[in-house]
């Protein structure tokens, strides 16, 4: 079933709603608790200061094969962390189908679109973001680039899991029925 929900609209920190592609009902999920500013604020300054210190040892062991290895290693870690930030954001075992109202269902569909053109356009600049940060890396040799580069991938790979496009495709056969 988890493949089949599509995002429709998210209340803030307390809920999301997903359209079930099978079975055509509107499901509520809780979000979980969120990390804390200060978590992600010592987890940004945990990234600079291991790409400072690795960036020492990279800048004597450079090589094209080394630049190669980190930016796949890099790869596969951002689709993890990623993959793992997606699961562990709702509270899927407090899954259930809800009814909702004409009026509320069409108030969920405007702020549900208009969520979805934002996260299309983070979408959009957090992948030129990590081209551009990917192509300084192989150009000047420096890891924070490359840093860059796996955030803005995270960050591109957690919107994907969003499904964007779909979710607009849904919210116009909702607003389409109703």
């Amino acid at each position: 079933m988890k493949g089949t929900l599509i995002t429709f609209y998210r209340n803030k920190d307390l809920y999301t709603l997903f359209y079930n592609q099978d079975d055509g009902l509107i499901y509520k999920i809780p979000i979980r608790k969120k990390n804390s500013y200060v978590k992600v604020y010592f987890g940004f300054l945990a990234l600079y200061i291991t790409g400072n210190i690795l960036n020492g040892f990279y800048q004597r062991y450079n090589s094209l094969f080394l630049d190669v290895s980190m930016f796949i290693i890099g790869i596969v870690i951002a689709y993890f962390t990623a993959n793992k930030l997606h699961q562990t954001y709702y509270a899927e075992e407090k899954i259930h189908p809800i009814v909702l109202d004409d009026s509320f269902l069409e108030e969920c569909a405007c702020e549900g679109m208009r969520q979805s053109r934002i996260e299309l356009n983070v979408a959009i600049i957090s992948f030129f973001v990590t081209v551009v940060a990917f192509i300084v890396f192989f150009a000047i040799n420096s890891i924070i680039p490359l840093i860059i580069g796996y955030l803005g991938t995270a960050i591109f790979l957690g919107i994907i899991y969003m499904k964007p496009l779909k979710r607009r495709k849904v919210i116009k056969k909702i607003r389409d029925e109703k």
